[in-house]
């Protein structure tokens, strides 16, 4: 992540306001799976404005679910000094349908 000229602290998520997207139905009972890739301005205020797909997960509609969450949530804002300043993050946010287990012992041992 770069570093705006100026900016002392990054804008950093608010414990509790990251909602996890909806995982979209149309998507679901088709088995799609995908990561949206998001770039969007976290403002002064913590809010989030403008967002856009970086990268789409592969299908519009998981684009949409990931944009809908991203809006609704809050950080702490990046700051220049003691002025709190808006700044562009760029994040993935990951579909899956089925969590990665890891295995419980390392391949080739019982």
């Amino acid at each position: 992540m770069r570093r705006a000229p100026g900016v002392t602290s990054f804008a950093r998520p608010l414990g509790g306001y990251q909602t996890t997207p909806r995982y979209p139905e149309s998507a679901r009972t088709a088995g799609i799976e995908g990561v949206s890739l998001l770039r969007f301005v976290v403002l002064a205020d913590g809010l989030v404005g403008t967002v856009n797909v970086e990268k789409s997960a592969g299908h519009p509609d998981l684009d949409r679910a990931a944009i809908e969450a991203v809006k609704t949530w809050r950080f702490e804002p990046a700051r220049r000094g003691k002025e709190a300043v808006a700044v562009w993050v760029t994040i993935p946010v990951r579909f899956q349908l089925t969590p990665q287990l890891m295995p419980a012992f390392p391949p080739g041992r019982p």
